[in-house]
């Protein structure tokens, strides 16, 4: 409720008083009272032309033609000379911060960075040993490390492309040398993809930390593979649908760790059905 009112407030029209700043010192400005009478430690805002805020400051001297004021939020470089002051309405509800970083933290903006991805795999194949249908339920992890850009559509919907190299390996030990042929006990696959992924991004808070979820589609080129149980002439590419849910947590201005959890699973057939669930966490930049 109070970051709602704190929106509010920042988008009211500001009332412009006739006092004007006339000169300008690293961490203080000098105002013309124009015949009005002010007091120490009022606070007001600079504003522009537009009435668009600029900084706020806190009156520390005054005689009867002008004031001194300290500058408690905001940049010197972006006040100039002839700039109005406006009142500081509804100032006890809390105040909006004037610097741009925390503009830029809280607004929905494009970003880009890399991810590494923590894989749990997991895989259904069955195959024929010596006339006898056979089965194996295999599991296991991999990693995988990903390049991402997030372009945002509204405040309320963005989309993640990412790219980069991720493994699939899973594994099983039968009672009985069944795979590969009957060679070895150990049922097992190991893929090494180029991965390409769409996720639309639904955000469901827009603060600092936005946590969203998505869904979208990946599509994995095999790079190695190799198998004991699996036909690796047969494995050239997959499709898969990936539902996700995350939170993009905002450390200053520009930077941001992402961090998600995803859940894709690859088109079944009668022999083998396969997922991933994966953890993904990184480090991006926004624009």
């Amino acid at each position: 409720m109070k970051s709602f009112l704190n929106l509010i407030i920042f988008f009211l029209p500001v009332v412009s008083l006739s006092q004007s700043v006339v000169k300008i010192g690293k961490t203080e400005v000098l105002l013309n009272l124009e015949g009005k009478t002010l007091e120490n430690d009022q606070e007001f805002y600079i504003v522009d032309g537009q009435g668009k805020k600029k900084a706020q400051i806190k009156i520390s001297a005054v005689n009867s033609k002008q004031a001194k004021a300290k500058i408690i939020k905001g940049k010197v470089q972006e006040i100039k000379v002839g700039m109005k002051l406006s009142e500081r309405a509804l100032a006890s509800v809390g105040e909006t911060t004037m610097t741009e970083s925390t503009t830029k933290i809280s607004k929905t903006r494009n970003s880009w960075g890399v991810l590494g991805s923590y894989m749990m795999n997991s895989m259904n194949a069955k195959f024929s040993y010596s006339g006898t249908n056979q089965s194996a339920a295999m599991s296991g992890s991999g990693f995988g490390v990903l390049g991402y850009y997030d372009y945002s559509f509204n405040k309320d919907l963005q989309l993640r492309a990412a790219s980069g190299l991720e493994q699939f390996s899973a594994k099983k030990k039968m009672d009985t040398a069944v795979c590969e042929k009957g060679a070895t006990t150990e049922c097992n696959v190991s893929i090494s993809y180029l991965s390409f992924y769409g996720i639309g991004k639904y955000l469901l808070t827009k603060g600092n930390n936005k946590t969203w979820v998505g869904a979208g589609m990946g599509y994995l080129m095999a790079m190695s593979k190799s198998s004991t149980v699996l036909d690796t002439g047969l494995i050239t590419s997959n499709q898969v649908l990936t539902l996700s849910f995350g939170v993009d947590v905002g450390m200053s201005a520009n930077q941001l760790i992402p961090i998600s959890f995803e859940y894709s699973l690859f088109p079944s057939s009668s022999t083998v059905s396969a997922s991933v669930i994966s953890l993904k966490v990184g480090f991006g930049f926004g624009l």
